[in-house]
């Protein structure tokens, strides 16, 4: 499969091989931000920000060179098909893991590994072990097939589309798996198997509101720094957010 320059720059990007010295292209963990956009509310900014995460007011502060990535990153999804029925797996934020249930599909970009789950999760409070099918045919993006040189080959990572169905199926949590804990050292709080299904496109618009963003900056840095943003900058976040993407009709994965 052929990728352009951009397309390529984006997958990098996102796995946090960043280059360069641009405000918009160096954080390493730029995906903490990016993902929060699809996200009604400011809940998971607040989330990630009391995680000690850093969200970062730069990558919202250039609108155009946001849509660019997202556009060619959503390039890559429609050039990419998975050859193979994949088993990949995931262990969410479980307030994450809820909204994904409720509204029976992927948020945000959503990682996966084909190497299974890890012992430990310190970064995350309350998990969701979810075991993902990937039918034939379905939009992804295997990280180590699309990079010819990734630098995190060994988590044999596999990339999800915001908008995709997800068919999930809970269970108890299994023996061997209850020694998988979270940051507190608390096990996951559920199971479940989750088939992927179909997908919607989206477009990003290059002219949403810059006043928007401005407040976006202004609530990055208030949580960013323990403070609560104000209810103007709020409300005008979380327009801009709104704004920002178009999601399609559902479609088939063609």
């Amino acid at each position: 499969m052929m990728y352009t320059k951009e397309e390529i720059r984006a997958v990098r990007f996102y796995t946090g091989d960043v280059e360069g010295s641009e405000p918009f292209w160096s954080d390493p963990k730029a995906y903490v931000v990016l993902n929060s956009l699809f996200f009604d509310g400011i809940g998971t900014e607040t989330a990630r920000a009391g995680e000690g995460k850093y969200l970062d007011p730069d990558i919202i502060a250039d609108i155009p060179r946001l849509a660019g990535f997202f556009n060619a990153l959503f390039s890559v999804f429609g050039k990419n098909r998975s050859e193979t029925e994949r088993h990949t797996f995931r262990v969410e934020r479980f307030s994450d893991y809820s909204v994904m249930k409720q509204k029976g599909h992927t948020v945000s970009f959503t990682s996966t590994s084909e190497a299974g789950f890890l012992s430990e999760y310190r970064d995350r409070t309350g998990i969701a072990l979810m075991k993902f099918i990937i039918p034939q045919g379905t939009p992804c993006i295997p990280m180590g097939e699309v990079l010819s040189e990734y630098v995190k080959s060994s988590e044999a990572e596999v990339l999800l589309p915001p908008f995709m169905e997800l068919d999930i199926t809970e269970s108890a949590v299994s023996p061997g798996n209850m020694c998988i804990t979270d940051r507190n050292g608390a096990p996951p709080v559920t199971e479940c198997r989750v088939l992927c299904g179909k997908y919607r496109r989206i477009t990003v618009n290059e002219n949403s509101d810059k006043y928007g963003a401005e407040a976006g900056i202004r609530v990055f840095n208030a949580l960013n720094e323990g403070r609560e943003p104000s209810a103007e900058d709020i409300a005008l976040y979380i327009a801009w957010k709104r704004e920002l993407f178009t999601v399609s009709e559902r479609t088939d994965n063609d």
